[in-house]
């Protein structure tokens, strides 16, 4: 039976059978060259990550022992971009297993391969920064990864690039150096990744700059859909990596910009020496490629919403399956959990919508600029109303009852007086309708408290049709009309 059959058909025996009494098996999250990696829930009912060395490396004691100390060299990281290890044990079988934190979202291979091969620019930059944020943590504490590719780069739903298989290269190491774990020999990786001193298996060439070789050559096939070297298979691919340079980004894909292509050309480089001396100038080198490239910094939205679109794309495709032919994947499963949720919206605050936000501060007690100034549009039309009335009644007390009404108004009469809305009464800004034309108020000469004549502004009145009666008294009526139209009241009527 092939080898691949029986680590299949192994990884599927465990489904639902108990690790020292704490951790379930649920399902097979992915099968690779050294472990197999489930879905497990604790007996606190949380869920975590299991990753369990193959059966005939854990009968290893070197291998084992290996695996459960490297195993930890992610937490030695210090960095979020590394998935954290929570506990370790042995099976009741012998069986080496790491417990890890349980991710959501997709491996960066998986989503390469469902767009045909290409990722856009701003998606390979965004990820590339933050992998070498990730290994600049690293290498500070004397790690260096050595299996840097698109299967070991895991993207959450909120956009954070996780690396995985911290530690997994050292054992692969000690399992081809035949128990001897401090020997050096052949180094097993993966070709198209794998920096010219790894393809020469000169283990003591290895650094940093080994794992920024490897992050040029992923940031290349993640743009292009090509290795780096091109060649019919994994041995030709390592001779070329080991005897030819790097060729340039441009020569595969000229609709890179220039500042990017100089970045992952320099990290190519065949000589150590030439390429970008450590994670931390490379990334700053690749977030000012990215400004002058996009127009902004790297961010982690498009990262989300990339995620997001992956996962609307499987649900149309039917449930995800665990990827295969992936070197020691830690997690091989594109998405954990529903792959219907969708992505909030990048601006949406609680309780508001993309169009319109909910402000962030609450109990504002004044209403907005535009409602004051309309208050105080609204008080002042009524204030003007209010005069008018009071003017009008006014001179209707002065001209005593008209000779063609029965109504006689008198002093006692209440005039209904509208109340004026302060500053900050809710009064809807209605707009205001406008205002009659009347005749231009004139002075009129009106009694004042001690008997002194004062100006008081009415509305103009129009000609009495019946002025300059022949059966008029002296003082019946009691004004008369000027040339132009102005009542003026009789002085010896007053």
């Amino acid at each position: 039976m092939h080898a691949d059959s029986d680590v299949d058909r192994i990884a599927a025996q465990r489904l639902g059978t108990v690790l020292r009494g704490k951790y379930r098996i649920d399902r097979v999250l992915g099968v690779g060259g050294m472990a197999v990696v489930y879905v497990a829930t604790h007996r606190n009912q949380k869920q975590f990550a299991v990753k369990m060395l193959h059966p005939e490396l854990s009968r290893r004691d070197d291998l084992r022992a290996r695996f459960l100390r490297e195993g930890y060299a992610a937490n030695s990281v210090r960095h979020s971009g590394a998935v954290a290890v929570l506990d370790d044990d042995t099976a009741e079988d012998g069986a080496a297993f790491l417990v890890m934190e349980l991710l959501e979202g997709e491996v960066v291979e998986a989503m390469w391969e469902k767009v045909g091969g290409r990722l856009p620019l701003d998606l390979v930059l965004g990820m590339g920064w933050q992998l070498l944020d990730v290994l600049a943590a690293a290498h500070a504490n004397g790690i260096v990864h050595r299996d840097i590719k698109p299967a070991n780069l895991f993207l959450t739903r909120d956009g954070q690039l996780k690396v995985l298989d911290f530690g997994i290269a050292r054992v692969r190491d000690a399992a081809m150096t035949a128990g001897n774990m401090t020997g050096t020999g052949v180094l097993l990786g993966t070709p198209a990744f794998m920096a010219p001193e790894q393809a020469l298996a000169r283990s003591h060439d290895i650094d940093g700059r080994t794992d920024l070789w490897s992050s040029g050559a992923t940031l290349f096939t993640l743009l292009t859909g090509e290795n780096v070297h091109v060649a019919e298979n994994g041995p030709q691919i390592m001779i070329l990596a080991a005897t030819t340079p790097a060729r340039s980004l441009a020569s595969a894909a000229p609709w890179v910009p220039a500042p990017v292509v100089a970045v992952i050309d320099r990290a190519l480089a065949f000589d150590r020496a030439m390429r970008w001396q450590n994670a931390t100038s490379m990334r700053d080198a690749l977030r000012d490629a990215h400004l002058e490239a996009i127009g902004r910094p790297p961010s982690r939205l498009p990262l989300a919403q990339a995620v997001g679109g992956s996962v609307a794309f499987q649900d149309t495709m039917g449930a995800p399956t665990p990827s295969k032919g992936l070197t020691a994947p830690l997690i091989q499963t594109p998405v954990f959990g529903s792959a219907s949720t969708p992505l909030a919206p990048p601006n949406a605050l609680p309780g508001g919508t993309t169009a319109q936000p909910v402000s962030r501060e609450r109990g504002a007690s004044r209403p907005p600029p535009q409602r004051r100034t309309s208050l105080v549009v609204v008080a002042a039309a009524v204030a003007f109303c209010v005069a008018g009335i009071g003017a009008a009644a006014v001179a209707r007390l002065a001209m005593g009852p008209s000779a063609s009404s029965t109504r006689a108004v008198t002093a006692a009469a209440p005039i209904p007086i509208p109340s004026i809305p302060s500053a900050s009464s809710e009064v809807p800004a209605a707009p205001l309708s406008p205002a009659p034309s009347a005749p231009v108020a004139s002075n009129i000469p009106v009694a004042g408290p001690t008997g002194t004549p004062r100006a008081a502004a009415v509305p103009r009145l129009p000609v009495r049709p019946d002025a300059g009666s022949a059966h008029e008294t002296p003082c019946t009526p009691p004004f008369f009309f000027d040339p132009t139209g102005n009542k003026v009241f009789k002085p010896e009527c007053l």
